[in-house]
């Protein structure tokens, strides 16, 4: 990983500490290779959700402008009693319009003076290039720790590293071992952009549970099927956020570092991949 190397976070909890390692995505700032997601339709649990991965001591919580919850977000970070400087936060504003209304509107919604990673969410509405300009000024001054794009394809990063000063520091997309876009990720690679998977087990959670080579190596290593899915993801050197509102699988889920897959295992899981099924964004 060059530059880019896996560091390990410890951090005491009386839950039982998570230790989960960080990566430098820029200069100077280490993102955990683990985040709690607060979006979809557990929406309105985001504060639970946040509060307990915050005590479990993760520090890793992905919210966007859509998902209505940033507020939750900060309320469970003031309940958990964590200091703002001990969280890392990943934002998202929805598209490339507006872009300094929505990064002000995200700081207000999040009641902080920084952000430690901005995504765009969609590559649409609006000259994504234009707006990238505008989140490098917010970077270059320090409002933006860093910044990077969500769903953005091969074609969309070339767009606007035509003219970009700053390189996009995360490519969020959808992967799993039965989806992956391998062209955007060899890209995204090429360019010193870091991936990072949402929809880590799939949106079909059935997928990886019924699967018979993802059950095999889970009996294996004695873990579940969901560590399977997710572990391969980091192995391949990038980070995920993956969602649960229980406490207890949020500990489960996360306990991603007391096993590796073999080389082999790795190569099983690289070739499940369902050609029929779409990506969807």
């Amino acid at each position: 990983m060059s530059l880019r190397q896996w560091k390990l976070l410890l951090i005491p909890s009386a839950l039982g500490a998570l230790n989960i390692p960080t990566k430098e995505i820029a200069p100077g700032v280490h993102m955990p290779v683990v985040s709690i997601g607060t979006g979809g339709q557990e929406t309105s649990q985001a504060e639970n959700i946040t509060e307990y991965w915050l005590q479990l001591g993760g520090r890793g919580v992905d919210t966007a402008q859509i998902y209505r919850d940033q507020a939750s977000v900060a309320t469970a970070m003031t309940k958990a009693g964590v200091d703002r400087k001990d969280v890392f936060i990943t934002t998202k504003i929805w598209g490339c319009a507006m872009v300094d209304h929505n990064v002000q509107f995200d700081l207000k919604q999040l009641g902080t003076n920084y952000i430690d990673l901005l995504l765009i969410h969609l590559p649409k509405f609006g000259d994504c290039a234009v707006a990238w300009k505008i989140l490098e000024g917010y970077f270059a001054r320090g409002v933006l720790k860093s910044i990077g794009v969500s769903n953005f394809k091969k074609a969309d990063l070339q767009h606007i590293l035509k003219n970009a000063s700053v390189v996009p520091h995360v490519n969020q997309i959808q992967l799993n071992v039965f989806e992956h876009d391998d062209e955007t990720i060899s890209f995204s690679n090429e360019n010193n952009i870091s991936i990072e998977a949402y929809s880590p087990i799939g949106r079909n959670s059935s997928w990886i549970r019924t699967n018979s080579d993802v059950k095999a190596l889970s009996a294996k290593h004695n873990v579940s099927t969901y560590q399977i899915a997710m572990k391969w993801i980091l192995q391949h050197g990038h980070m995920l956020t993956f969602q649960s509102s229980s406490k207890k699988h949020q500990q489960e889920d996360a306990d991603l570092f007391s096993f590796t897959l073999s080389s082999a295992e790795m190569a099983t899981l690289d070739g499940l991949q369902k050609a029929s099924v779409p990506i969807v964004v």
